[in-house]
């Protein structure tokens, strides 16, 4: 079951099913069960030791036959396990940590242990291997790789060119290597035994649902499934409606983090290139401009934490319809995964994850952790396709239904205060400056060769070949879903050709 499957069917328990009886009968959770937490103070390779402390809570309660078992914002506590930070780069190119989450503090009872580990960090930089969360290594960017000795087998006389030399030693932008997990990092929790549980657990709040009646199915008969680039091609698909004031939309989404995103310019185009040089985020960098019945946006926001490629975004446009005195909202939500620049699109283009259902339980999930959310409803649209494509050529997957969510005012202290924090600076500026000379020396004795050149080009290409074949599948899925979609059309009775 894909993580977007697993967030929905969360959901849908919360808003339908959830029951204390059912809640009741599970005396365990079994091993490999999943949550979210969201870290509430920093761990920071550069600092941690083993026994250090690790706080959060829960984003997504761990489930027992589908029904979540604890409330969310739950607080639950963990301990570093192990912790290589780089220091001065010489004995490690690459930060590495490892925490065990270990006690959940429900509100009411006794903790419960258990023992967890993290599988994914969702909204930063690192990566996570057996349950150990691994940096970037600092050199590997477009300004690290620059050498003249590509052509020539392993030297110790790096620097033949004096110019070289001086760009190595004088070249500002060089992304951090340590490991910042600042307050708002998500992490995807695993259980490697299984937990007990208390026979008296209390009953999980549950976000209460909203009926879609015929008056909002009627406002929304008209709403377009796909918006339109500025040259018409589709690009996203329009997958949540809000019901809410503008001052309701722009307080929840700000407290939940969210920022509006830059125009286009000079400057925010100099400052994304850094952002992309220096493995770092940019919260407000600018949007392309995408059309729904002709009309821009009239708000574009974006979630982006700790890295350049990954963010999350809304572009939202006005709807003339009410419902229920409240102004309705269309958007259309995307998760991007990776930036990269295209030669086709002459260009910098973002990759996005093609489950938009996960996007839609994401946003859904970061309001009500605001606690802007009043109520969530689903409509259904059976006649929209499963599988679209972007006008970047990358493919969406989606059950084709509206997620509906009604609004309610917030305040900022709802939010969990820390949470966007600029992670800090590793020591003086000196003690920087030296470890970037001798990780930019140390990578070049082992990578400035062609034998290296020649292992990295491989490597990629693997990695670009497993990319196209995954694509191409989805590929397929996606003409046959269109054939056969097509098929039944000139089949129904009101089928037109248009011939005469």
């Amino acid at each position: 079951m894909s993580r977007g499957a697993r967030l929905r069917a969360v959901l849908l328990s919360l808003v339908i099913c959830a029951s204390p009886a059912w809640a009741a009968a599970c005396d365990q959770l079994p091993a490999g069960s999943l949550f979210w937490v969201r870290l509430s103070a920093p761990v920071t390779s550069f600092k941690a030791k083993p026994g250090t402390p690790v706080k959060g809570f829960l984003l997504e309660s761990p489930a027992c036959d589908n029904v979540p078992v604890f409330p969310t914002k739950t607080p639950i506590e963990g301990t570093v396990l192990s912790v290589h930070r780089v220091g001065l780069g010489l004995v490690h190119e690459t930060a590495s940590l490892e925490i065990s989450f270990s006690r959940i503090s429900p509100s009411e009872g006794v903790p419960i242990e258990i023992k967890g580990r993290v599988k994914i960090v969702d909204n930063a930089r690192e990566t996570v291997r057996n349950g150990v969360i691994h940096g970037i290594r600092s050199t590997d960017t477009p300004q690290g790789m620059i050498s003249s000795r590509l052509k020539y087998l392993p030297s110790l006389h790096l620097y033949p060119d004096p110019y070289l030399l001086g760009y190595k030693m004088l070249f500002p932008i060089f992304p951090d290597p340590e490991i910042h997990l600042q307050p708002g990092t998500d992490v995807q929790v695993e259980l490697t035994q299984a937990a007990i549980l208390p026979s008296d657990l209390p009953e999980v709040p549950r976000i209460p649902a909203l009926e879609v009646n015929e008056e909002l199915a009627h406002n929304l008969t008209e709403l377009p499934e796909r918006t339109q680039t500025k040259k018409g091609k589709e690009a996203d698909v329009v997958n949540i409606v809000f019901a809410g004031t503008r001052a309701d939309l722009e307080q929840a989404f700000k407290t939940a983090g969210w920022h509006s995103s830059k125009a286009t310019s000079k400057t925010t185009v100099m400052r994304g290139f850094y952002s992309y040089l220096s493995k770092s985020s940019y919260p407000t960098a600018p949007m392309s401009t995408q059309l729904m019945n002709g009309h821009k946006a009239d708000l574009t926001l974006e979630d982006t934490f700790q890295s350049h490629e990954k963010r999350n975004h809304l572009r939202i446009w006005a709807l003339e319809h009410t419902w229920e005195g409240l102004p309705l909202w269309a958007s259309a939500a995307v998760r991007e995964t990776g930036a990269t620049l295209s030669i086709q699109h002459h260009g910098f283009i973002h990759h996005v994850s093609e489950d938009l259902d996960e996007e839609q339980e994401a946003i859904v999930r970061d309001l009500d952790i605001a606690g802007c959310v009043d109520s969530v409803g689903l409509l259904q649209r059976p006649e929209m396709e499963h599988i679209v494509q972007n006008a970047t050529g990358e493919y969406f997957r989606t059950n084709g239904s509206l997620e509906i969510i009604r609004l309610k005012p917030c305040s900022s202290d709802s939010g969990e205060a820390g949470a966007g924090q600029k992670p800090s600076k590793d020591g003086s500026w000196a003690y920087r400056y030296l470890r970037k000379e001798i990780l930019t020396v140390r990578s070049d004795l082992f990578r400035a060769n062609c034998i290296y050149v020649l292992f990295d080009l491989s490597r990629k290409t693997v990695g670009m070949v497993r990319q196209r074949n995954a694509r191409r599948e989805i590929g397929q899925e996606f003409r046959a879903e269109t054939a056969e979609n097509n098929a039944a059309r000139e089949m129904s009775p009101g089928f037109s050709s248009g011939l005469q």
